[in-house]
């Protein structure tokens, strides 16, 4: 606490991290830039400025339970709670556990997850929303380096001669990153800001060139440009040589197609694409964004490979010549993946398939031997199958909302709603998800609790309560430590987030992310400093960087069928459970919408502000008619929306080895709702 009563924070919106200072006073809550954190310099968005106005709607403030879902709520006392999830995990076998965990928990929050579900429960079945938004730029991260980690930092925008955001919104997604880059172009008005999208954002329209490409044609126009460099004598051979491994069978893929017919089959102009070619080629410092756009598709990990084989090629893994960096999509999804939230990982980076990993954490924990399982667990849309087949009983999900997130609306709410499954909510509001729910877990909500995160450029920071907990909450690290006792459990007697922040952090010791020599108090650290492989010595085996060859693909859409993209809004986060109560953030977002090309709108016999429907095999949803510019034969609607739901249209498939959803690609027919009105 500072001494004129502000607390310094942490954003509890995206990977983008902002630092924050928040006063209190009879007046109010007021939130703040804090300017004294190197990462984000003070600046700040809307939502959280606007955020402390919602802190208390529609608050949970006592457990909640009912032994079938068709039965009403009634209260319970905690101790009751602790009693019936207990009973409930005691009666069920290990493989008929599932939990599922969220990138807006606390570091601290993720890694007692992680100890008590894959050391004391010995079950690797937990994973966490980061499935839906970075599995496949981790997966990539590590094929092409040898770890997870971002390679470069915010900095890198500051001195970039070209700015590359390909599949990315950050004007929306990450506004104060957008506000950066401009400011870099206002200062330096030679910098080029270029945006690879099927639909021309709020950040295309800010951009010197906006590349309208097809969607799914991403690893076409990668392995394009890779050919044509490599034809035009550009490639850095030195770096290749003396630092990588893997670029003569990446070259040949690349080679397959002539640099025209690849670019016609992207949808896009030669002028364009040769533009691209010739700023690789020189020796501009190029920083390449990306997000969403290249992660949540089928083929997520190949999209994320044929962006990074790019920057090898050219030799841009560096300060100089710039470097790709992959943006993270929540808070503290990056804390989670240090942590091993997701169904492979262990603390420090590890894995479960690992001996010497597993060994090291049963150490660290008071274990017997092999009481870790050396099985990765399934994913979450797996766990969904799983759920429907009746293998899993008990679903634990803590603070995400995975009915509205998660692929095929229909199919998890019929596996949420399953008689077997005792599902428990753990979460600070009545979710869509916690309405389904056997036991409900009120817990603290931002504001209220301590901890730390990491955000997009690997900084970590402490978030600060400013705030108590409402009576009758609890915070999620008691949550999960009052059931580990209760299971019987020892090594669960922390009072303090302190306490498990220290346990955890000699698990980074003489690792990538080693945050072994941090003080928790004034804990503000970017761990593997300002970028990562400066020594050009990567992660990998052979401590040499990997190419990968990818196959280029392109969109083939039959008559009358259009792509579906979704994504979040410039306001709004994620489901709505609490920006969704601040009037000034609803803002001109009180309702989803479908963005459509005005041409191919007016086509069909519709115009701005009709009702469209729109259409599949999974369902239909009805959505209100906004113009943009977009690839032909794409749309765009945002998630969210509970009253539209729009992942009711999106079907469960997974690349092969993120197992990360393609959210933005779904199969959809349009066309006018009669009688319908919005």
């Amino acid at each position: 606490m500072k001494a004129n009563n502000s607390t310094d924070t942490g954003c509890p919106f995206c990977g983008t991290g902002c630092a924050l200072s928040v006063e209190c006073s009879d007046k109010g809550v007021r939130v703040k830039g804090d300017k004294s954190n190197p990462s984000t310099l003070g600046d700040l968005c809307f939502k959280p400025i606007q955020m402390a106005k919602a802190l208390d709607a529609n608050r949970l403030a006592t457990p909640l339970y009912r032994s079938r879902k068709t039965d009403p709520f009634r209260e319970i006392s905690w101790e009751e709670a602790i009693c019936v999830l207990v009973d409930q995990i005691k009666s069920l076998p290990t493989e008929a556990l599932y939990f599922y965990l969220s990138g807006q928990l606390l570091t601290e929050e993720s890694y007692l997850f992680t100890k008590l579900t894959k050391g004391y429960l010995g079950t690797n079945n937990v994973d966490a929303n980061s499935r839906l938004c970075m599995a496949s730029a981790v997966v990539a991260h590590k094929m092409a380096f040898g770890s997870d980690g971002a390679v470069g930092n915010y900095a890198d925008i500051d001195d970039a001669d070209v700015i590359l955001i390909s599949g990315s919104n950050p004007a929306w997604a990450h506004p104060i990153l957008h506000r950066r880059i401009l400011a870099r172009k206002k200062s330096h008005p030679d910098t080029q800001i270029i945006v690879i999208d099927p639909i021309r954002t709020e950040t295309a329209e800010k951009a010197d060139l906006w590349l309208g490409l097809r969607s799914g044609s991403d690893t076409m126009l990668y392995n394009a440009l890779l050919g044509e460099l490599y034809r035009r004598g550009t490639c850095d051979l030195d770096f290749i040589d003396r630092c990588s491994e893997g670029f003569e069978l990446t070259l040949t893929e690349a080679l397959k197609l002539s640099f025209s017919d690849a670019i016609a089959l992207c949808g896009l102009s030669l002028k364009d694409a040769s533009t691209l070619v010739e700023l690789f080629g020189s020796d501009k410092k190029i920083l390449g964004l990306w997000c969403q756009g290249l992660n949540q598709a089928v083929d997520g990990v190949m999209r994320n490979l044929g962006f990074i084989n790019l920057f090898l090629a050219t030799g841009r893994i560096n300060a100089k010549k710039g470097l790709p960096f992959s943006l993270t999509g929540q808070p503290n999804a990056m804390g989670g993946r240090e942590v091993g939230y997701l169904s492979n990982g262990l603390p420090g980076y590890r894995d479960v398939r690992n001996p010497q990993d597993r060994e090291v954490c049963e150490h660290h924990w008071n274990l017997s031997s092999n009481t870790i399982s050396s099985e990765v667990g399934i994913t979450i849309t797996d766990a969904v199958e799983e759920i429907l087949r009746n293998e899993i009983r008990l679903l634990w999900v803590a603070c995400t909302n995975p009915l509205l997130t998660l692929p095929d609306v229909e199919k998890t709410t019929r596996a949420l709603n399953h008689p077997d499954l005792f599902l428990v909510v753990q979460d600070c509001v009545l979710s869509e998800t916690a309405a389904l729910a056997n036991l409900i877990l009120p817990s603290a909500a931002w504001g209220e609790k301590e901890g730390s995160m990491t955000n997009s450029e690997r900084f970590i920071k402490r978030v600060r309560a400013f705030k108590p907990i409402p009576e009758g909450a609890k915070s999620d690290m008691s949550i999960v430590c009052d059931v580990a006792k209760a299971l019987g459990f020892s090594g669960f007697d922390f009072t303090e987030p302190s306490e498990v922040y220290h346990e955890y952090q000699m698990l980074t010791k003489s690792r990538l992310c080693d945050q072994s020599t941090q003080e928790y108090e004034s804990l503000s650290y970017q761990w593997g400093g300002e970028r990562l492989y400066t020594d050009e010595v990567f992660a990998t085996t052979s401590h040499k960087a990997q190419f990968h060859p990818i196959v280029s693909s392109s969109l083939h859409l039959n008559k009358d069928e259009f792509v579906l993209i979704t994504g979040r809004t410039k306001q709004q986060w994620h489901t709505m459970t609490r920006t969704g109560h601040v009037p000034e953030l609803l803002k001109n977002e009180e309702e989803p919408y479908l963005l459509i090309n005005e041409s191919e709108a007016n086509e069909r016999g519709m115009r701005e502000g009709d009702i469209a429907v729109l259409s599949n095999e999974l369902g239909s949803i009805h959505l209100p008619i906004r113009f943009g510019t977009l690839a032909v034969g794409h749309l765009f609607a945002p998630f969210g929306y509970p009253q539209a739901p729009i992942n009711t249209l999106v079907p469960t498939q997974n690349d092969p080895l993120s197992f990360q959803s393609a959210l933005k690609s779904a199969r959809v027919q349009i066309a006018p709702a009669k009688e319908v009105r919005w």
